[in-house]
């Protein structure tokens, strides 16, 4: 899919000439210019159409302002020439105040198959207009356009019970923005002053209901091969989608599995918990080490984010670890790049209450830490295997002494030398 910033900008230019009329009211131009701007990006475009579907349409309920009825609004699929979703669009009513009566204008808002708003348009000729029957300039719906764009926009926090209908221009002051919430007055940069109910209303809608219905309507046109062509493509949300679906979908063949194991490998950290919690699943259901491995693997372990998402899933996984699994982790404690990281590595060696001796020799390197919350945290894990007792086979009896038969002999879990070094610690760090 085309980067929206790059698109409205085609949008915009041609060449090095501005386009002499306004790019939000020439519909031909849009789709003529977006479609040949999408077949070039988008996923859906490359390789070998899989099959055909029939458009489809939904209807979404709208929430309506300041306490106003919710509308119903349909949500229509645009099929590309080879049968396949390519893009969304919504008719919605806006209410804008010009002359002595509000008037509505249709904006067409267009989204794409994963339900990310695009852009917009005007279909019926009119323009927006702010408090005091001002028309939008060119300038305003540039800035509409990019708050349309950001789906974690402060208006999120706005309520639209909080947001009152705009008064027309023959009382509408300048300073009226149809909003009972003050602060959104002073975020100049959150909205197109002077119509602020046009920013609230619109962004609400652009990422309300509309986004799971259009999620869910490409993945009943989606088969196994249109997902895994998402999952091959280079645009992390398609990415994500596809391992998400492919996992709920229980789509564990060779093949697919293999496709998420280089996704895993080479896909970006964006994709990772998707890709992980994929392998996890695959390997519950197909009893084999899909997930485990992981550890094992190169491309994940130089990577320190890879690495804490991996130990997020082991502490997060409910399937027992294979028999001395996490001896697999040496090095990872002198290479973790975050405490938080070597917290949670830490907490499954405890979890677990399996610590090799090479784990023991690890966290006592890092009691020499320039970082006081790592040096801290490897303390109180070794503070706590020193006072835990192990049975000791004959070999660890004091003085190399046989213990009787009857008798059971315990030790700390830290050998001598590992135990002077601790104290050491502590004597240095009495405090």
């Amino acid at each position: 899919m085309a980067n929206t910033k790059d698109h409205d900008s085609a949008l915009r230019h041609d060449g090095n000439q501005l386009f002499t009329t306004p790019w939000f009211v020439v519909p031909i131009r849009l789709v003529v210019l977006s479609w040949a701007l999408y077949a070039t990006a988008s996923p859906a475009a490359s390789g070998t159409p899989c099959h055909a579907a029939e458009a489809a349409s939904r209807k979404v309920t709208l929430e309506g302002a300041g306490g106003a009825k919710p509308i119903l609004a349909d949500v229509i699929q645009v099929l590309d020439p080879s049968g396949e979703p390519d893009t969304y669009f919504m008719d919605v009513a806006s209410v804008v105040s010009a002359d002595t009566k509000c008037k509505t204008v249709t904006v067409r808002l267009h989204f794409d198959v994963l339900g990310n708003y695009q852009r917009y348009e005007l279909l019926s000729g009119g323009n927006l207009t702010k408090s005091g029957g001002k028309p939008f300039s060119r300038a305003d719906h540039e800035k509409l356009h990019q708050i349309l764009s950001d789906p974690y926009s402060q208006l999120k926090s706005i309520a639209l019970d909080e947001i009152t209908a705009p008064k027309s221009a023959a009382t509408a002051g300048a300073r009226v923005d149809a909003v009972s919430q003050p602060t959104v007055l002073s975020r100049q940069s959150t909205i197109v002053v002077g119509a602020a109910y046009t920013c609230c209303t619109l962004w609400h809608w652009s990422h309300g209901e509309v986004v799971g219905a259009i999620r869910d309507m490409t993945v009943e046109a989606c088969n196994r091969e249109d997902l895994l062509r998402y999952l091959r493509s280079d645009q992390d949300p398609y990415v994500q989608f596809a391992a998400e679906q492919l996992r709920m979908q229980d789509l564990f063949d060779a093949e697919t599995i293999a496709a998420v194991e280089q996704v895993m490998r080479h896909g970006s950290t964006k994709v990772i918990n998707p890709a992980l919690d994929y392998l996890a699943k695959a390997s519950s259901k197909t009893g084999s080490d899909h997930f485990f491995r992981c550890c094992e693997d190169e491309y994940l372990v130089a990577n320190s984010i890879k690495r804490t998402r991996f130990l997020e899933s082991l502490r997060e996984s409910d399937q027992e670890l294979p028999p001395n699994y996490l001896d697999r982790f040496k090095g990872w404690l002198t290479r973790a790049d975050t405490y938080y990281e070597i917290h949670l590595l830490l907490t499954l060696w405890e979890r677990e209450k399996a610590s090799s001796e090479a784990a023991i020799d690890e966290a006592i390197s890092l009691l020499k830490s320039n970082n006081a919350l790592i040096a801290g945290r490897s303390y109180r894990y070794l503070k706590a295997l020193k006072l835990r007792t192990y049975p000791k086979t004959t070999e660890y009896a004091p003085h190399g002494r046989k213990p009787p038969a009857s008798a059971t002999v315990f030790g700390s879990a830290l050998n001598a030398s590992q135990q002077q070094k601790l104290e050491a610690y502590e004597r240095q760090n009495a405090d």
